[in-house]
């Protein structure tokens, strides 16, 4: 079938050539006809990329020795029968005798495959033992280093509940912007929007896409992690008599909440180290029209180019690992590697310590990673403290993906002692 084989080459550009999911699918579908349905192509395509290890682990059973674009036709065939079923299951199956007789394929491990390219049979190797690091690894897609630090940092009952929710598809929750609209106008408006636990925030479930949701795009809602707006929601700022400082090294939407939550009442400068995403911000806050921010382009070392006094409340979000995004990209471990997080954890050091020293006496400064790892999170924390003796924690956030708030999050609220 032509949309097998043209998963088969999109999937060699997200693991071969590290062509990111979306841009992938735009090359792939750049010159296909126009009877192929686009919303197929990617739903294959993501299934077998959130079934990776367990389609690869079943070719390397039966079917080794073909070559690998062929083996990623068969991955995606197997992965539509099995998850998707997109495709009708009979079509399939011939499809897969047919293709692996050409293949020269014994036909007792044509109907090994056959047999197990159906719901509900156990793709797994019997010899491997249940619940074991590689088990676990190969049915939640996830790598084994990941699986034993999360084991090692959580636990295993704790880590089971990840991995299970992380093959679950990510909640589109909305931040309600208030200072254009109370959420039960907007609730009453679109009934495809429901509310939360948690305040001025909404659920998506409409079946559009979220950026064709007139809601969206008058400006009334912007996509937001539950757990963010929890946590600055436990915090008043009614105090604040001076001004805040945001300190970003990754892009997320805290620099639209925080105008929102205070209602513009507080000056709130922005340091971001891209240019290109300053100016994205500076273009959405004059969409959302949202004054009282001044925005600065600058890595976090460079603080003192552009700040003049100490700051009441700072926050810093550095880069991080990002494992709640687990869910929302189908290609996160082709694009993420553990050799990375050395290098992440030593700029997250350096970000916070950098910051701290902007913080007011008697100030709040926090720091946020959205992934669930001790290292970039409460180690790192306990680090920093001992280093820097005039902070004081005073809460500590460890938010899951199977909470309720949907959200992996770590955050800690520090206070500077007078």
């Amino acid at each position: 079938m032509i949309e097998f084989t043209l998963v088969s080459q999109i999937l060699h550009k997200i693991i071969h050539e590290k062509v990111q999911f979306s841009d992938a699918l735009k090359l792939g579908l750049l010159n296909a006809s126009k009877s192929i349905s686009q919303g197929l192509i990617r739903s294959l395509t993501s299934c077998e990329l959130h079934h990776h290890r367990l389609l690869v682990h079943l070719c390397d059973r039966f079917i080794s020795e073909l070559p690998v674009e062929d083996r990623y036709v068969v991955q995606t065939a197997i992965g539509n029968n099995v998850f998707v079923k997109r495709i009708p299951h009979e079509a399939t199956i011939l499809f897969l005798k047919a293709f692996l007789g050409e293949k020269k394929i014994a036909q007792d491990r044509i109907d090994s495959v056959i047999n197990l390219a159906a719901p509900g049979r156990n793709l797994i190797d019997p010899s491997i033992k249940e619940n074991s690091v590689t088990y676990l690894g190969i049915k939640y897609n996830t790598p084994d280093w990941l699986v034993q630090m999360w084991i090692k940092h959580f636990g295993f009952p704790l880590t089971l509940k990840i991995l299970s929710t992380n093959n679950k598809p990510v909640l589109q929750a909305c931040r309600v912007n208030t200072i254009k609209i109370s959420t039960e106008k907007l609730i009453e408006r679109y009934p495809e929007l429901i509310a939360t636990p948690v305040e001025d925030t909404v659920i998506y479930q409409g079946k559009e896409p979220l950026k064709n949701h007139p809601a969206y795009a008058k400006n009334l809602i912007f996509q937001q992690r539950l757990a963010v707006t929890d946590i600055v929601k436990q915090f008043s700022f009614d105090n604040v008599k001076g001004e805040m400082l945001l300190v970003e090294t990754r892009p997320q939407a805290l620099y639209l909440e925080l105008p929102i939550y205070t209602e513009q009442q507080i000056k709130i400068n922005i340091v971001t180290n891209s240019v290109e995403r300053k100016l994205a911000m500076q273009k959405s806050l004059q969409a959302f029209e949202l004054q009282n921010v001044s925005l600065y382009e600058s890595e976090p070392k460079g603080l003192i180019t552009h700040l003049s006094k100490p700051q009441d409340v700072v926050m810093v979000v550095p880069q991080c690992s990002k494992f709640d995004l687990i869910r929302s990209l189908p290609d996160f471990f082709f694009q993420f590697q553990q050799e990375e997080l050395d290098l992440l954890i030593q700029n997250q050091h350096a970000a916070i310590h950098e910051a701290s020293q902007f913080v007011e006496e008697g100030g709040l400064l926090f720091y946020g990673v959205n992934t669930l790892n001790h290292k970039e999170g409460k180690y790192l924390i306990a680090d920093f403290l001992s280093t820097h003796s005039a902070f004081k924690l005073i809460q500590e956030f460890q938010y899951f993906p199977f909470d309720k708030l949907n959200t992996a999050l770590y955050v800690a609220a520090m206070r500077k002692q007078k």
